[in-house]
């Protein structure tokens, strides 16, 4: 049960760490690297495979990767959601040795 409660890690797009649609941010929070060493790795290879097919893979990963759900966005701005009244999840609680009396 302790192993359901455990935070699972999610490659999503990062909206803190992010230079166009914050895709290879994400990948450098999934991995835990630098992600200016990502991102320089990743246009050199663009570059070197005449730009198109690395264009089009981060135009693909972006549309795949879902958007970081803990971060303000401009949609839920005009939805009239500020970051304090989304929904926080938080731990289930138990409660132990409890007795329930019947007032008469």
């Amino acid at each position: 049960m302790a192993s359901r409660r455990k935070k699972r890690k999610r490659l999503t797009r990062s909206a803190s760490d992010r230079r166009l649609l914050g895709v290879l941010g994400g990948f450098a929070q999934y991995y835990g690297i630098k992600a200016s060493y990502l991102r320089w790795t990743y246009v050199i290879l663009t570059i070197l495979t005449h730009v198109v097919p690395g264009a089009i893979i981060y135009l693909m990963m972006a549309l795949a990767m879902p958007a970081d759900p803990h971060t303000f966005s401009l949609a839920s701005f005009l939805k009239g959601q500020t970051p304090s009244s989304q929904p926080q999840h938080r731990e289930r609680k138990e409660l132990h040795d409890v007795e329930e009396k019947d007032d008469v």
